[in-house]
Protein backbone atom coordinates (compact mmCIF):
# COMPACT_ATOMS: atom_id res chain seq x y z
CA UNK A 1 0.00 0.00 0.00
CA UNK A 2 1.17 3.47 -0.87
CA UNK A 3 -0.14 6.33 0.76
CA UNK A 4 0.80 9.32 -1.24
CA UNK A 5 -2.68 11.79 -0.35
CA UNK A 6 -2.43 14.82 0.36
CA UNK A 7 -3.44 18.65 -0.54
CA UNK A 8 -2.08 21.86 0.33
CA UNK A 9 -3.05 25.44 0.51
CA UNK A 10 -0.27 27.90 1.29
CA UNK A 11 -1.34 29.50 4.87
CA UNK A 12 1.03 31.25 7.47
CA UNK A 13 0.16 31.77 11.17
CA UNK A 14 -1.12 35.64 10.23
CA UNK A 15 -3.22 34.36 7.45
CA UNK A 16 -4.81 31.08 9.33
CA UNK A 17 -7.92 29.56 7.26
CA UNK A 18 -9.57 27.01 9.60
CA UNK A 19 -11.07 25.11 6.98
CA UNK A 20 -7.73 24.87 4.56
CA UNK A 21 -5.65 23.99 7.66
CA UNK A 22 -8.43 20.92 8.53
CA UNK A 23 -8.60 19.60 5.02
CA UNK A 24 -4.97 19.21 5.24
CA UNK A 25 -4.91 17.71 8.71
CA UNK A 26 -7.32 15.38 7.22
CA UNK A 27 -6.45 14.18 3.89
CA UNK A 28 -2.06 14.50 4.73
CA UNK A 29 -2.33 12.75 8.04
CA UNK A 30 -6.01 11.37 9.54
CA UNK A 31 -6.94 10.11 6.08
CA UNK A 32 -3.54 7.97 6.38
CA UNK A 33 -4.94 6.79 9.91
CA UNK A 34 -8.10 6.14 7.98
CA UNK A 35 -6.65 3.79 5.46
CA UNK A 36 -3.67 1.91 7.23
CA UNK A 37 -6.53 1.12 10.12
CA UNK A 38 -8.28 -0.99 7.10
CA UNK A 39 -5.24 -2.44 5.93
CA UNK A 40 -2.26 -3.22 8.47
CA UNK A 41 -4.47 -5.52 10.34
CA UNK A 42 -5.05 -7.96 7.24
CA UNK A 43 -1.14 -7.80 6.19
CA UNK A 44 -0.30 -8.39 10.38
CA UNK A 45 -2.80 -11.37 10.28
CA UNK A 46 -1.25 -12.86 6.77
CA UNK A 47 2.33 -12.08 7.77
CA UNK A 48 3.75 -9.91 5.12
CA UNK A 49 2.69 -6.49 3.36
CA UNK A 50 4.58 -3.34 2.58
CA UNK A 51 3.87 0.14 3.25
CA UNK A 52 4.64 3.07 2.18
CA UNK A 53 4.11 6.72 3.41
CA UNK A 54 4.77 10.02 1.66
CA UNK A 55 6.27 12.55 4.27
CA UNK A 56 7.65 15.51 3.36
CA UNK A 57 11.14 17.27 4.12
CA UNK A 58 8.83 20.41 5.79
CA UNK A 59 8.28 17.73 8.34
CA UNK A 60 11.31 18.21 9.49
CA UNK A 61 11.13 21.50 10.89
CA UNK A 62 8.70 24.07 10.74
CA UNK A 63 8.59 26.42 7.72
CA UNK A 64 6.98 30.18 7.60
CA UNK A 65 3.89 29.73 5.40
CA UNK A 66 2.97 25.88 5.79
CA UNK A 67 0.78 25.63 8.88
CA UNK A 68 -1.30 22.83 7.92
CA UNK A 69 0.52 21.28 5.30
CA UNK A 70 4.46 21.04 7.73
CA UNK A 71 2.67 19.37 10.83
CA UNK A 72 0.35 16.94 8.82
CA UNK A 73 3.45 15.92 7.06
CA UNK A 74 5.11 15.89 10.22
CA UNK A 75 2.57 13.77 11.84
CA UNK A 76 2.53 11.07 9.09
CA UNK A 77 6.08 10.87 9.40
CA UNK A 78 6.33 10.01 13.08
CA UNK A 79 3.33 7.30 11.97
CA UNK A 80 5.96 5.50 9.96
CA UNK A 81 8.26 5.52 12.54
CA UNK A 82 6.00 4.67 15.06
CA UNK A 83 5.00 1.47 12.66
CA UNK A 84 8.42 0.59 11.78
CA UNK A 85 8.96 -0.51 15.29
CA UNK A 86 5.83 -1.60 16.22
CA UNK A 87 5.88 -4.15 12.86
CA UNK A 88 9.59 -4.98 12.70
CA UNK A 89 9.07 -8.60 12.58
CA UNK A 90 5.59 -9.43 11.52
CA UNK A 91 6.41 -9.49 7.85
CA UNK A 92 4.88 -6.26 7.52
CA UNK A 93 7.85 -3.43 5.84
CA UNK A 94 6.82 -0.01 6.89
CA UNK A 95 9.20 2.54 4.42
CA UNK A 96 9.04 6.26 4.44
CA UNK A 97 9.24 8.56 1.44
CA UNK A 98 10.20 12.64 2.50
CA UNK A 99 9.96 14.31 -1.21
CA UNK A 100 11.18 18.04 -1.19
CA UNK A 101 9.32 20.06 -4.37
CA UNK A 102 7.18 17.96 -6.68
CA UNK A 103 5.98 20.19 -9.76
CA UNK A 104 2.44 19.77 -9.03
CA UNK A 105 -1.07 21.46 -9.46
CA UNK A 106 0.08 22.22 -5.06
CA UNK A 107 3.43 23.50 -6.21
CA UNK A 108 1.48 25.85 -8.36
CA UNK A 109 0.21 27.44 -5.54
CA UNK A 110 3.54 29.03 -3.97
CA UNK A 111 4.58 32.29 -5.26
CA UNK A 112 8.12 31.42 -4.01
CA UNK A 113 11.31 30.11 -5.32
CA UNK A 114 10.96 26.39 -4.86
CA UNK A 115 15.10 24.98 -4.84
CA UNK A 116 15.51 22.01 -6.46
CA UNK A 117 11.97 20.94 -7.50
CA UNK A 118 11.66 18.07 -9.48
CA UNK A 119 9.27 16.78 -12.19
CA UNK A 120 6.44 14.09 -10.61
CA UNK A 121 8.10 11.25 -12.90
CA UNK A 122 12.22 12.01 -11.21
CA UNK A 123 10.13 11.74 -8.11
CA UNK A 124 8.26 8.16 -8.29
CA UNK A 125 11.28 6.79 -10.19
CA UNK A 126 13.33 7.48 -7.02
CA UNK A 127 10.32 5.89 -4.49
CA UNK A 128 9.82 2.91 -6.71
CA UNK A 129 13.55 2.77 -6.37
CA UNK A 130 13.48 3.05 -2.59
CA UNK A 131 10.73 0.51 -2.42
CA UNK A 132 12.85 -2.49 -4.11
CA UNK A 133 16.24 -1.60 -2.76
CA UNK A 134 14.56 -1.46 1.00
CA UNK A 135 15.61 0.74 3.99
CA UNK A 136 13.30 2.45 5.88
CA UNK A 137 14.01 6.19 4.70
CA UNK A 138 14.43 8.10 1.48
CA UNK A 139 14.78 11.87 1.69
CA UNK A 140 15.52 13.60 -1.22
CA UNK A 141 16.74 15.42 -3.32
CA UNK A 142 19.61 14.59 -1.16
CA UNK A 143 21.68 17.61 -0.88
CA UNK A 144 18.52 19.60 -0.35
CA UNK A 145 16.98 16.85 2.14
CA UNK A 146 20.54 18.24 4.33
CA UNK A 147 19.18 21.60 4.75
CA UNK A 148 16.39 20.02 6.41
CA UNK A 149 17.60 17.31 8.15
CA UNK A 150 20.96 19.22 9.94
CA UNK A 151 18.21 22.26 10.40
CA UNK A 152 16.79 19.71 13.34
CA UNK A 153 19.98 20.24 15.11
CA UNK A 154 19.86 23.78 15.21
CA UNK A 155 18.88 25.60 18.39
CA UNK A 156 14.95 26.98 17.90
CA UNK A 157 16.20 30.60 18.35
CA UNK A 158 18.46 30.29 15.58
CA UNK A 159 16.04 28.19 13.20
CA UNK A 160 13.98 31.17 14.36
CA UNK A 161 16.02 34.08 13.17
CA UNK A 162 16.57 32.27 10.16
CA UNK A 163 12.93 31.94 8.82
CA UNK A 164 10.87 34.20 10.32
CA UNK A 165 12.15 37.27 8.00
CA UNK A 166 10.84 34.94 5.26
CA UNK A 167 7.38 35.01 6.76
CA UNK A 168 4.84 36.65 4.08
Amino acid sequence: MVYVAGVYWPMPATGWDADHAAAMADVNFAGALRVLGEVVPGMVKRGRGHVLLTGSLTGYRGLPGSIGYTASKAGVMSLAECMACDLAGTGVKVQLANPGFIRTRLTDKNKFAMPFIMEPEQAAAIVLRHMKRGGFRRDFPRGFSLLFRLGRALPDALWTRLFAAKAG
